[in-house]
């Protein structure tokens, strides 16, 4: 007699997936940092993390992609907007380029510098962040803004890693490495951030991180983005405003279209693969590509076809991810667009003083 089991395992892992997320959405919207030592955790693995390390300089375009777009996302989280909002880190076109510039480099010293040097710019900056999120956390609770949870840790930790990861398939990103070794690097930096393995959105394996991603996708991230409010749109005007200072092909509509479509809100389908299994095309559903003007409707198709269709080739990798290191040497070196616009003072973003030292983040707090 045949028993099959695959039913059985899959609702197990349902159960696990459904488990993680009510502790994280109850038990996670409660606790703070958690307070955990810098130091690595017993379970890490230096030669995935590693791995994980070097899969960014391989796939940067589409990785860099997915993280623009998880930064979007993030904004949609409420709690996570109104720290966003009481900080004034990033309200306007200024405080946004600087507030994401120094995102980025933060996420670049992480995946280019050497984790072993102990006084080396990697733990610098981990120092820095988890400084900053301190920091930012008791203001805001003092300003009756809420404080950074657990949950709103995980969910940010989201979004530098969901869409990339679960998204793999929908540009033929067939890399099992890529997946087991970034998730991994992602686990380390939860951890090293302060979250708590139990509500680290990345698990012990990719088995269990997509399960984990899975679910926050669709049952926190998607119903967000379907019913983005008017903060929403504000802060990410903000947010490609002022990164278009580094990168004049972002627009806001269409870095929406992108950020939605990968979180499979209905109405952002491009292609026919865009649905969640078990979903059809409903002939009824408003279709939001047609609603863009001509050069957003070309900046969504000739980007969706880029990482779709030739992302796949090393030739076309190459020379995108060599666009992007050049493009990342004119942000540091010679941010001429900002400095046009800012003047060279504000254009200029660090992260580093001289000598190795971390700069202070300086708040600027809403008052009201």
């Amino acid at each position: 007699m045949h028993v099959d089991r695959s039913n059985g395992l899959a609702e197990a892992n349902n159960e696990r997936a459904e488990s993680y997320l009510d502790r994280l959405l109850t038990n996670g919207s409660q606790e703070g940092d958690s307070g955990a030592e810098l130091e690595l955790p017993s379970w890490y693995n230096e030669q995935l993390f590693k791995r994980g390390q070097g899969y960014f300089r391989k796939y940067r375009f589409v990785m860099t992609s997915g993280m623009l777009a998880g930064l979007i996302a993030v904004l949609a989280i409420p709690s996570i907007l109104r720290v966003l909002i009481c900080t004034r880190q990033s309200s306007n076109t200024l405080s946004a380029y600087r507030r994401y510039l120094r995102t980025i480099f933060h996420a670049q010293a992480w995946y280019f510098n050497s984790i072993d040097d102990p006084n080396g710019k990697f733990w610098t900056s981990i120092a820095s962040v988890r400084q900053a999120h301190s920091r930012s956390s008791r203001a805001c609770q003092r300003l009756a803004a809420g404080r950074i949870t657990q949950k709103d840790l995980a969910l940010t930790q989201f979004g530098f890693i969901g869409f990339i990861t679960l998204g793999a398939h929908r540009i033929h990103l067939k890399d099992d490495d890529f997946l087991e070794a970034t998730t991994h690097m992602w686990r380390v930096l939860g951890h090293l951030l302060g979250i708590k393995d139990e509500y680290n959105i990345c698990g012990r394996n990719w088995a269990e991180s997509k399960e984990r991603l899975a679910i926050v996708m669709r049952k926190v991230y998607r119903p967000a983005l379907e019913q983005t409010n008017d903060d929403f749109h504000r802060m990410t005007e903000a947010l490609i405003h002022g990164l278009w200072h580094v990168n004049t092909m972002l627009s806001v509509q269409a870095n929406i279209f992108f950020t939605k479509r990968l979180a499979y809100v209905k109405g952002y389908e491009y292609y026919s693969f865009d649905y969640l299994d078990g979903e059809q095309p409903d002939p009824q559903q408003r279709q939001y590509y047609y609603d863009m003007n001509l050069w957003d409707r070309f900046i969504v198709s000739y980007g969706l076809f880029l990482v779709t269709y030739m992302h796949k080739y090393a030739v076309i990798r190459w020379y995108f991810n060599f666009r992007i290191w050049l493009m990342d040497f004119f942000m540091y070196y010679l941010p001429i667009a900002a400095i046009l616009r800012f003047g060279v003072k504000s254009a200029y973003v660090r992260i580093f003083r001289s000598g190795g030292r971390a700069q202070e983040l300086v708040l600027n707090l809403k008052e009201e």
